[in-house]
């Protein structure tokens, strides 16, 4: 286990960027983790035909939250994304936003790459396995926080989200008797999310999740969100209120987000 000497306020959380592909329309759904639960800030491009495509979406949220623990100090997030899928299944892309762990260190950004492949399960179930790797090259404490996942998603009709992770090499903190340490662990979660549409353009978005982290003192939190969208295709609009169990508190410290409102404005094109 490795172990990083950090102040007491620096903190941070972690990141799942996942792409869902509906084979027989190729339609292209960008999931974010904001703020509890793998909740949609939500685009929807769909291509008439099964071919190779490239595609993407650029947003800006009032916080960039996952799994309830924010990434950004509590403030906006500018953050793009790009994909390529093929007919078989094949995915691929990348993700960068801007980033700060401790409020008085400089702005960061988290760059990720990923690879993936989707799969009909039946006419109505899908699965996606996803492999992605998070760096942040200027923060202060070097690679400390740099880590690999790899998701496993089942969706329901598009619409309902059962989703496990696993992270052989994330982060979080840790209490010693003289200092907080940045110690690197692993994690494991579990997921449920979705996407119903309501009224016209409005969509109801819900989500809650579990977070188990390892190492000295290791434990577990819930999360949880519940919200609204509204799709104007090609932008979306979407606002979601955020909650995490006590128990997060002492692994990411002032991360957590506790009865927090956010917002997310995303184009797709």
């Amino acid at each position: 286990m490795e172990r990083f000497n950090l102040c007491a306020d620096k903190w941070g959380g972690l990141l799942n960027a996942l792409l869902e592909t509906q084979f027989g329309g190729c339609e292209i759904v960008r999931w974010r983790a904001t703020a509890g639960a793998l909740i949609i800030s939500v685009a929807f491009a769909t291509q008439t035909n099964a071919a190779d495509q490239w595609g993407g979406s650029a947003a800006l949220s009032s916080d960039y939250l996952v799994r309830g623990i924010s990434r950004t100090s509590g403030q906006a997030a500018l953050q793009l994304e790009f994909h390529y899928s093929t007919s078989s299944g094949f995915l691929a892309g990348g993700f960068v936003s801007n980033s700060k762990f401790d409020s008085r260190d400089r702005e960061d950004a988290e760059l990720s790459a990923f690879i993936g492949y989707a799969w009909n399960v039946s006419e109505e179930w899908r699965g996606k396995v996803l492999a992605s790797h998070y760096i942040y090259p200027w923060n202060q404490a070097g690679s400390a926080y740099d880590y690999d996942e790899l998701n496993f998603d089942l969706s329901y009709q598009g619409w309902l989200h059962f989703i496990v992770g696993y992270s052989p090499n994330t982060w979080r903190l840790y209490r010693d008797r003289y200092q907080i340490d940045l110690i690197r662990v692993s994690e494991k979660s579990a997921e449920v999310a979705l996407q119903r549409p309501l009224v016209g353009k409005f969509s109801l978005t819900a989500g809650a999740g579990y977070s188990y982290l390892s190492g000295p003192d290791s434990g577990g939190y819930a999360y949880w969100s519940g919200g609204a969208a509204y799709d104007l295709a090609p932008v979306t609009l979407a606002v979601s209120y955020v909650d995490t169990t006590a128990s997060a508190k002492p692994l990411f410290y002032n991360a957590v987000a506790t009865r927090q409102w956010t917002g997310t404005l995303l184009w797709r094109f």
